[in-house]
């Protein structure tokens, strides 16, 4: 596994690979990773510093189909029929009379995502025992089995199906059955729920390879190296269209149908799809896998468009079934791009005449949704670095920054979750983060902040000045954590330096 070739050896030329990612880094893709496979072996790998191949990406909603082959063992195992009802897989978990289309709902339909219905958000429920929520608040608002709409609590409940029947964990469950035979998924983890089960629907942490691995599997269709690792009849299914996922008549990358927990696309093929655009494309008909991780949150699907669209335009359908003449020329070219790429940083003007008269100055907050009550921007001599000095409800802040590049650091807001999500922090721990600061314009700036940490999401703050007043505006993506930087503020300049 994992060997290399060149791209002409698998009939892909070198030049187009270096196209697509050429045209991700124009539209502003905030790319962590790309991996294309054919045939079992890598065909081009890349990573935006500081990334690599060692790196342990979260994968969040990709854990999904992991979680949906979970299942599919335990069916293998004669341990769970699809049919089953989830209430008479939890009766101990049932404190209520379930209405009746909730009572009805099978485990085929959670795995396809036609349930009765969504519970209450478990991220502000309170509620540590998500299987318990979702029994307890699941709505039943719709007979099971009629309408696509994505539940990912459901997934979740799925996960604690797998390990309550399976008696051990999703990760190890799927060690014993799959990985551990595959040699991959050594460095893996999945992130707990409060209650100590796997977070299931979006917590699985592994490379790009560990991924890409897995599609392998399941494109082959439970094969590995020559040997039976699974049923081949469940993972046909589980990456065939099952259901018609349309929800309305606008046009979406992954609307080609809905197989267990498992996309589909164009081109016969089926994906993984976690929400800051890790992806994973396989393609059974042309052998061609596509690994990418990012965070593209809050882009509203813009960069995911790009990212699936130009690969099928560009890598795919320029593809031969047959291996190409080498092209050494282009095959370089493509390797010394790949070793300049880095995570996305805001880029604006080299400098501004106002950064002197800035530097240092501190600006008191009227009252804001940020709690920020002051701030000042510290420059260095050179201008080339930075710090934005804040003051909120957990005392003073420092966020180091380059400008117009990256400066890697901890992002000093406390309490954020863990290992155990929705759960507070109380020993100091802080999030990986890059930061990097940008002139707009003579008295415009913004901020940019990347948390790349085993939660990812990201915080932008735009600040213009005029005369003694600033304002700024505050915006963020991130599930569950960075509330505390989403809002506006209005500041006044201190009278003394």
């Amino acid at each position: 596994m994992f060997e290399k070739i060149t791209p002409e050896a698998a009939g892909i030329p070198s030049e187009k690979i270096e196209e697509y990612i050429k045209t991700l880094e124009k539209r502003g893709a905030a790319m962590h990773s790309l991996l294309i496979m054919r045939n079992g072996k890598i065909v081009s790998e890349n990573y935006w510093a500081p990334f690599d191949k060692d790196f342990c990406h979260r994968m969040y909603s990709q854990t999904k189909s992991f979680t949906a082959i979970g299942i599919g063992l335990l069916e293998e195992e004669g341990k769970l029929s699809l049919d089953a009802r989830l209430v008479d897989i939890f009766p101990e978990k049932i404190d209520r009379e379930i209405p009746k289309y909730l009572s009805e709902q099978t485990v085929r339909d959670m795995l396809t995502m036609t349930t009765s219905g969504n519970p209450l958000n478990w991220f502000t429920a309170g509620d540590p025992d998500r299987t318990h929520l979702y029994l307890a608040t699941g709505s039943s608002e719709r007979p099971a089995g009629t309408l696509w709409e994505y539940d990912s609590p459901g997934s979740q409940v799925l996960a604690a199906i797998v390990e309550k029947l399976s008696s051990m964990s999703l990760l190890d469950y799927l060690k014993s059955r799959l990985f551990d035979k595959m040699g991959t998924f050594k460095t893996a983890t999945i992130l707990k729920t409060p209650n100590g089960d796997s977070w299931g629907d979006s917590a699985m942490v592994c490379t790009a390879r560990d991924i890409a691995s897995f599609g392998q599997l399941c494109m082959n269709y439970g094969m590995w190296e020559g040997e039976r690792l699974m049923n081949e009849e469940f993972l046909r299914t589980a990456t065939s269209k099952v259901r018609d996922n349309t929800e309305s008549s606008h046009y979406g990358v992954f609307r080609y149908g809905y197989g267990y927990q498992i996309w589909r696309t164009e081109q016969n093929g089926f994906a993984f799809v976690g929400m800051g655009d890790e992806i994973t494309i396989c393609l059974p008909d042309r052998g061609i896998i596509l690994v990418t991780t990012a965070d593209n949150q809050g882009d509203k699907n813009i960069v995911r468009s790009i990212i699936v669209n130009s690969f099928f335009d560009l890598v795919v359908n320029n593809a031969k079934d047959e291996p190409l003449p080498e092209n050494p020329e282009a095959q370089k070219s493509l390797e010394d791009y790949s070793a300049t790429l880095k995570l996305r940083t805001m880029v604006g003007t080299e400098d501004s005449s106002f950064r002197e008269e800035l530097s240092g100055r501190v600006y008191d907050c009227e009252k804001n949704p940020m709690g920020i009550t002051e701030f000042s921007f510290v420059f260095s001599e050179d201008g080339k670095s930075g710090e934005f000095r804040y003051k909120n409800a957990q005392g003073d802040k420092v966020i180091p920054f380059g400008v117009n590049h990256n400066v890697f650091g901890k992002f000093p807001e406390l309490g954020y979750s863990d290992e155990y999500g929705v759960t507070k922090t109380t020993n100091g721990f802080m999030y990986n983060d890059a930061a990097s600061f940008a002139w707009l314009e003579e008295k415009k700036l913004i901020l940019f902040v990347q948390i790349i940490d085993r939660y990812f999401g990201n915080m932008s703050a735009v600040f213009g000045f005029r005369g003694e007043d600033c304002a700024a505006s505050f915006t963020k993506t991130a599930e569950f954590f960075l509330m505390e930087y989403e809002g506006r503020l209005l500041g006044h300049r201190r009278s003394e330096k």
